[in-house]
């Protein structure tokens, strides 16, 4: 799947500090995280299996919960987001990139 460059650079900085995305990450709630993300990023479904590479179909499975995330598309999903450091380890991955 093809990957959307330019999304990733819309993602405040601050979304990751702040504590409802902190208490995401620390609870490991790939739906609430994925959601607090489309919220404060402004973008879509699309938009996150752009920089994934997972199906938008899967995305919407993971948000509302109907099936749950490998540790591979966990780390996708960090990966498509350019998440940082610390937000890896309080997820429990790495705090590089793959």
């Amino acid at each position: 799947m093809e990957r959307r460059a330019g999304w990733v650079s819309r993602v405040p900085e601050s979304l990751w500090s702040r504590p409802d995305v902190v208490a995401a990450l620390r609870a490991r709630d790939i739906a609430g995280l994925l959601a607090l993300i489309r919220r404060h990023a402004g973008c879509s479904q699309n938009d996150l299996a752009g920089v994934t590479g997972i199906a938008q179909g899967r995305i919407s499975e993971y948000m509302r919960g109907r099936r749950l995330p490998t540790l591979d598309t966990i780390e996708r999903i960090a990966d498509g987001v350019d998440m940082p450091p610390e937000g890896r380890r309080l997820l429990g991955l790495a705090p590089e990139r793959r």
